[in-house]
């Protein structure tokens, strides 16, 4: 090789290194694992002086939660001259701890010898924990068992057939006498006896739903004797063992409704219902166990459902569907703006909501035509006015073109277009990408706005949120309406009103009910907040 090509290739490699040094952390070791050289990354993140890495091991940046197994695991693979990729949690020198993203390569000699081990590394530290809080927002603080969140996001993965729902039946008599410490020890005791009775059974979870509600769930299709004789189990032994909790005995007395999927896949989504159907009905009838009959539940059910499509089929007919308004207050200006919802007046005089309404509304296909009576009735009504408004729409009023195009035409005979902000659930902008995004194109140029709803209560997809182009985030209630009493809420929040500044995404906290929540809201820099304390929903039209 000429000195010419010679010099263009160790220039060429003398960038490769300075692409690498200013982009990642990297180290090598000898082939006993001793540290012979670290880049200016590696000194920067570990707080360690490069003299102070220089002939260590690794060790010395190991944190004490990364288990000998692990390192066992990756020692044999990098000594079998394979290529090791992983997570690994760091400790800094001043104690700190961080996380990389890991990739250990065997150099090899001219003998397929090892001559020395390289590592690259990726500080992943501020993405990790900030997954980390969102997975934490799936657990329940104080047994640390999976909370109400995680049971609905398995149900919509269809992972569960069967569910137990356990009820300590009078649980507010402890609180009240015995004080919330006290029962909140029995409740940590409570779950663990129910752990200790399904551990040996890998095919049950056990969930808290509630304060003093658990459910246990099985995948299994099969009959019912495998939950029944976990739950006759329960009962024989709470009948005869008290839990001690400071001195006290607590004899504890249990309820349990029990439901299970029916054949019919349209039905399955209802079976929290069906199981907390059947808790209400063991706990009315007063006996210990209710196993609710598929076929007695499901004659019961289409017989309400079918009285209800009747009502709301009456009341649409009638002109009874209304158009309430609750308030959307921006924490600076304090200007005014509204999220228009929906009301169902029958014949009756009482007033439903959708949520009591609104699946029924969608199997007997009148939904769409409510959306389109509600959306005419709201454009009319801020017609002409200096009032911003939000309307709510769901992926099957999205996917209708009869549906858009009507309210494409209303927007225009009204002129509100630019008043308006389409409202999205953030699960079906994730699960119906395509349909949402061209939508959100066509709605921008007509000159409204997008929000996405719900943000935070499980997808939590940040990039499909970049790549959705939304005006506002409406941050879950969820999150929001502890947010001044949990710090792990606070923090969430946090992230993710960050994370919108950097997008210049403005944001929206629900579920406002007290002073102290709006105080957070306000000292996080939200930019609106909405809920009862700052207005209830009223009629408008």
């Amino acid at each position: 090789m000429e000195k010419k090509d010679l010099k263009y290739s160790y220039n060429f490699l003398l960038e490769y290194k300075k692409a690498i040094d200013e982009s990642s952390i990297v180290s090598k070791t000898d082939k006993n694992g001793l540290i012979t050289f670290v880049n200016k990354k590696f000194c920067e993140i570990s707080g360690y002086e490069e003299d102070e890495l220089i002939g260590k091991s690794h060790n010395i940046v190991r944190h004490p939660s990364m288990t000998k197994e692990f390192f066992n695991n990756l020692w044999k693979t990098i000594t079998n001259k394979e290529i090791f990729k992983g997570v690994i949690v760091n400790k800094k020198k001043n104690g700190t701890v961080y996380y990389v993203d890991t990739t250990i390569i065997p150099i090899l000699d001219e003998n397929k010898n090892i001559e020395e081990f390289f590592a690259i590394r990726h500080d992943i530290t501020k993405v990790y924990e900030q997954k980390k809080l969102i997975e934490e927002q799936f657990m329940d603080e104080l047994t640390l068992l999976p909370n109400r969140q995680k049971l609905l996001k398995d149900l919509k993965d269809n992972k569960i057939q069967k569910i137990a729902m356990i009820n300590i039946n009078s649980f507010r008599d402890i609180n009240n006498f015995y004080g919330f410490e006290a029962g909140d020890l029995v409740l940590k005791k409570f779950s663990q006896i129910l752990l200790d009775k399904i551990s040996k059974n890998i095919n049950l979870d056990l969930y808290r739903v509630a304060n003093d509600v658990f459910a246990i769930c099985t995948k299994h299709k099969d009959n019912l004797e495998e939950i029944r004789d976990i739950c006759t189990n329960i009962i024989e032994y709470f009948s005869l063992h008290p839990i001690l909790i400071n001195n006290n005995s607590f004899y504890l007395s249990i309820s349990i409704g029990v439901a299970r999927n029916c054949e019919d896949s349209s039905l399955q989504n209802n079976l929290l219902s069906k199981a907390e159907y059947a808790l209400r009905m063991a706990k009315k009838q007063n006996i210990s166990i209710l196993f609710l009959d598929e076929n007695i539940e499901l004659y019961n059910k289409l017989k309400d459902n079918k009285k209800l499509i009747e009502e709301l089929k009456s009341s649409l007919i009638s002109n009874n569907l209304l158009i309430y308004g609750q308030k959307l207050i921006n924490n600076i200006s304090k200007k005014e703006k509204y999220e228009i919802l929906m009301r169902v007046k029958l014949e009756d005089g009482s007033i439903l909501t959708p949520y009591s309404f609104l699946k029924e509304a969608k199997k007997a296909k009148i939904y769409l035509g409510m959306t389109r009576i509600l959306v005419k009735k709201a454009c009319e009504y801020f017609k002409g006015k200096d009032i911003d408004f939000n309307l709510n729409l769901t992926l099957e009023d999205i996917k209708d073109q009869y549906t858009m195009d009507f309210i494409v035409n209303t927007m225009e005979k009204t002129n509100t277009a630019k008043q308006i902000t389409f409202e999205i659930v953030e699960s079906e902008g994730i699960e119906s990408f395509t349909e949402v995004s061209n939508f959100i194109k066509k709605a921008k140029k007509l000159g409204c706005k997008i929000a996405i709803d719900d943000f935070g209560t499980g997808y939590s997809n940040f990039e499909y949120i970049i790549k959705l182009d939304v005006d506002y985030i409406k941050i879950d209630g969820s999150l929001i309406k502890n947010i001044n009493s949990d710090n792990n809420l606070y923090l969430t929040v946090q992230t993710i009103v960050g994370f919108a500044k950097a997008l210049k995404i403005k944001t929206v906290a629900e579920f406002v009910h007290n002073e102290d929540v709006l105080n957070c809201v306000q000292i996080l820099d939200i930019d609106y907040s909405q809920g009862f304390f700052i207005d209830e929903p009223k009629e408008l039209a």
